[in-house]
């Protein structure tokens, strides 16, 4: 790629699908022109039923047709559009890109685990240009989406391991509407559920030498807000214990408490009370077994959007 170029990403996740238009030009940081967004549930349907609805699908079309008008605004000329598990899960996935295209006019690529980890720590390398965290001898990069949470293991900035687990919010809702009985015994359940697959997961990594995490997704940012008590920015600097606090508070609520305590809306409140805090306090070292204690947390803001750019940028030199 040569100039200038205007170019769109499209993420189509488990609880939202997102487009960015940005100017790129060789050598420089992207210029981001609009941001758009539309609450989705795929995941909902993904996750309980094993397919998208009929009504989901309908929905998403008309978010992503008028991504299509705003893109011709800007007479964009490069257009990627991906779709992470919730649509590589379904069983009508097929059905689901080949709408997308007669009536968006969009070719969406459903991408796997490993390029999914690929394109975050791009965006973390990106955004994170010259933070002191991607110096350290070793890092953990966290992301909690609605359908999985990815891990990336860094060692002074440079990947060495990562994969992706089925943990995300959604994910873990649709989960606990399955089982019956009190609050407490349902939070147990779950607890055990991501303590089983972090305790594999700290088996078959090197996590147990991680000082400082990397944390990516709404659920993180959310408790960054509440452990700094800040406005909205590009990045928290939270200490442990503060983040582990948090964590350890939203684990006792249930949705109507979370609702109050948080002024949250009832979808909000239901992922946040269904993922985060015990996933996020065992991935910052607070289980038995685990000898790492992460000193420090980063949650970035926008990552979805940084490594769709991040990946353009890439390209173009």
């Amino acid at each position: 790629m040569s100039g200038e170029q205007t170019a769109a990403v499209i993420d189509i996740g488990a609880s939202a699908v997102r487009l960015v238009v940005a100017q790129l030009a060789r050598g420089e940081r992207p210029v981001v022109l609009e941001e758009a967004s539309r609450g989705l549930l795929l995941g909902q349907d993904t996750f309980s039923i094993g397919r998208i609805g009929a009504a989901t699908i309908d929905a998403a079309v008309r978010a992503l047709d008028g991504f299509r008008h705003i893109m011709d605004g800007y007479q964009v000329s490069h257009v990627r559009a991906v779709a992470t598990s919730a649509v590589r899960e379904a069983a009508n996935a097929d059905t689901f890109l080949d709408r997308v295209r007669v009536r968006a006019g969009l070719d969406v690529e459903i991408i796997d685990g490993s390029e999914e980890s690929r394109l975050t720590y791009l965006a973390v390398r990106e955004g994170l240009q010259n933070h002191v965290v991607l110096d350290v001898a070793h890092a953990a990069l966290v992301e909690v989406g609605g359908g999985s949470v990815g891990l990336t293991l860094l060692e002074r900035g440079q990947p060495t391991q990562s994969g992706i687990y089925p943990l995300g919010a959604i994910r873990l809702r649709q989960r606990l509407a399955t089982w019956h009985g009190p609050h407490e015994q349902r939070v147990r359940l779950l607890a055990q559920r991501v303590t089983n697959v972090i305790r594999d997961l700290v088996f078959e990594t090197s996590l147990s030498r991680v000082t400082n995490m990397i944390a990516l997704g709404s659920d993180m940012r959310f408790a960054a807000r509440q452990a700094v008590k800040a406005d909205e920015q590009r990045i928290w600097e939270i200490p442990r214990e503060a983040f582990l606090s948090i964590c350890a508070e939203v684990e006792t609520c249930d949705e109507e408490a979370l609702v109050n305590r948080f002024r949250l809306s009832q979808v909000d409140a239901g992922d946040t009370r269904a993922c985060p805090a015990r996933l996020s306090r065992h991935s910052s070292g607070d289980h038995r077994g685990q000898r790492h204690r992460s000193r420090r947390l980063a949650a970035c803001r926008s990552a979805g959007r940084a490594r769709r750019i991040g990946d353009h940028r890439t390209e173009s030199g």
